[in-house]
C-alpha cells in the first residue's frame, strides 16, 4: 500500500514537472517527459493497487515474491530516470 501511495505522488509530480518544464522552455513537440508520469501512474500506482487487492484474496507475497517486487521497483525507477534524462535533453536541445 505504501508503494501505491509513493508511485501515485511521484506520478503527479512528474505530470506537473512535464507541464511546467516544457512551458517554461517554450517546447511544443513530443518529448519522453510526456510519458514519465504515465509510467509511474500505470506501472507503479495501478500495479501496486491491483497487487494489494490480489494479495488480500490470495495471500501469495512471501520472501521470494518480495525479491521480484524489489527487482520490479528497481527496473521501473531506472526506466523513469532514463525517460527524464532523455526528455530533459530533448527539451533543452
Amino acid at each position: 500500500m505504501n508503494a501505491f501511495i509513493v508511485y501515485g505522488v511521484l506520478g503527479l509530480i512528474g505530470g506537473v514537472f512535464y507541464c511546467e518544464f516544457t512551458k517554461l522552455n517554450g517546447f511544443t513537440s513530443f518529448t519522453t517527459l510526456s510519458v514519465f508520469h504515465t509510467h509511474y501512474l500505470m506501472l507503479g500506482m495501478v500495479f501496486f493497487l491491483l497487487l494489494v487487492v490480489v494479495e488480500k484474496n490470495f495471500h501469495f507475497v512471501d520472501n521470494k515474491a518480495l525479491k521480484y517486487l524489489l527487482f520490479y521497483c528497481i527496473g521501473l525507477n531506472l526506466t523513469v530516470v532514463m525517460l527524464v534524462v532523455s526528455g530533459v535533453v530533448q527539451v533543452l536541445s
